[in-house]
């Protein structure tokens, strides 16, 4: 066996292997014997086939297999011995491979080429891109804070029914103003107000005191028997009177904006007034416009980066692999066809991030990151840490469940990898920011969209 490498082009090398026939012939040796003692062959007993017959039948089989796995074994071992960094996997050389009768030759020559991947030094402080820093208007903001204000009211239990309130009431069924012996029973039901759609059936109820008995049929107070049905039960005679009793009122109320509320939506941000809270307010909705506007600028950046960073890439090679690697579904025409749009790009940026990933190892995605990354999702806003140790084994076990799926845990890392590279990449590259509001982004963005079209 002998191994020797050649350059062929810029990064580009030519492998050959040497193979003789002590490095194989033990092994062929081996796998004829394996083949006789198993061979069915009219005329013979199962093991007792002439190894000559059984070499004529299978012994160029198994010496091709011999041939592929010395020849892919001693590959690797090349490879790793001599620490090569290449792009893809060697490819037959089909410039130099000679024809070989395998059944004549012992000693054989393999050519393989391969890419070594290019040097890269990638120099941030020459970048420049355009983006935008979106800040959400006076009425936005106003906005966001009323529907602040609607999902996080005050509740009060008043004395008697409003027009908005929410009810708990026990149900009997009732017959002619008396309750029916062993009839419908059932406490717990919950009705809003809003529900009633019927005026006349609403005067019922409003300004009852809590505590109140009295009969009213339910399919005539929400309008049909379907609808008492969804408020009741499917099993409750809907069409039945009741006599219901009035255990509770639940009304919610729009808070007032005071401290008590700011330190309800912002704990221990101690916001003492109206101003601080509108620019607390005002700079989470920044941050979720940033979030939601970083994938389109990591694409810029992408994009920049591709541009600014110079290498060459050994592109028929490079055609070739992509051919070879499709398993029949690429040719040769649509990669020469499609190369430059479809193919360099993804390239391009695959180098230069493995050479930022190599240079900046805190970008490696770690399981644990993956498991914290699974659980913000699923309980977003949870502080992980200040939980107790059993909450935390049990969320643990909720993450390990959901990261059974190997194709969901490599795209949780693919996603978490985007996330921190786009991090990473703002804090290197310079970025030209322009304010402007949403509305404008999106006019902005749509424009765009339409450039690229054209």
């Amino acid at each position: 066996m002998n191994i020797t490498q050649s350059k062929k082009g810029d990064n580009l090398i030519s492998i050959k292997i040497n193979v003789e026939k002590a490095d194989y012939e033990e092994m062929v040796e081996k796998t004829l014997r394996q083949m006789r003692h198993k061979a069915n062959v009219p005329g013979f007993r199962p093991g007792m086939v002439p190894m000559g017959m059984i070499k004529k039948m299978y012994g160029a089989s198994a010496k091709m297999e011999a041939l592929n796995n010395i020849v892919s074994d001693n590959l690797n071992k090349h490879i790793f011995d001599n620490k090569l960094d290449l792009l893809g996997y060697p490819l037959n050389d089909t410039e130099l491979q000679q024809p070989t009768d395998l059944e004549k030759e012992d000693n054989i020559d393999f050519y393989f080429e391969a890419a070594l991947r290019p040097e890269i030094n990638v120099d941030f402080t020459n970048t420049m891109v355009d983006f935008y820093h979106i800040v959400p208007t006076d009425e936005e903001v106003d906005k966001v804070i009323e529907d602040l204000q609607q999902r996080n009211p005050n509740t009060s239990h008043p004395e008697t029914v409003g027009e908005d309130d929410r009810l708990e009431i026990k149900i009997r069924e009732a017959k002619n103003g008396k309750e029916v012996e062993g009839g419908y029973e059932k406490d717990g039901v919950y009705f809003n107000m809003s529900q009633i759609k019927n005026k006349t059936q609403r005067k019922k109820f409003i300004d009852k005191e809590v505590g109140s008995e009295f009969v009213v049929n339910f399919a005539k107070v929400f309008g049909s028997e379907e609808e008492a049905a969804k408020v009741l039960g499917n099993d409750a005679p809907a069409a039945s009177d009741f006599n219901i009793i009035i255990d509770d009122a639940i009304r919610n109320e729009k808070p007032e904006l005071n401290e008590e509320f700011f330190e309800k939506i912002f704990p221990k941000k101690d916001i003492k007034d109206l101003d601080a809270f509108k620019a607390a307010v005002k700079a989470e909705m920044e941050k979720q416009h940033e979030a939601e506007t970083d994938p389109i600028l990591f694409n810029k950046m992408i994009d920049e980066l591709v541009a600014a960073v110079k290498f060459d890439l050994p592109d028929t090679f490079m055609k070739r692999w992509i051919v070879e690697n499709s398993q029949g579904n690429i040719t040769p025409e649509d990669v020469e066809k499609n190369y430059e749009k479809e193919y360099v790009k993804g390239l391009r940026w695959q180098l230069i991030e493995d050479s930022i990933v190599k240079a900046n190892p805190e970008l490696i995605i770690k399981d644990e990151e993956v498991k914290d990354f699974v659980l913000k999702q699923i309980f977003p806003g949870i502080d992980y840490a200040s939980l107790e140790d059993d909450m935390k084994a049990n969320l643990d076990k909720i993450a390990a469940n959901y990261l059974k799926d190997g194709k969901q845990v490599e795209q949780l890392k693919n996603q978490l990898a985007d996330i921190k590279m786009t991090a990473f990449l703002k804090g290197k590259m310079n970025i030209n920011y322009t304010e402007t509001s949403p509305a404008d982004f999106m006019k902005k963005l749509e424009g765009d969209g339409k450039k690229k079209k054209k």
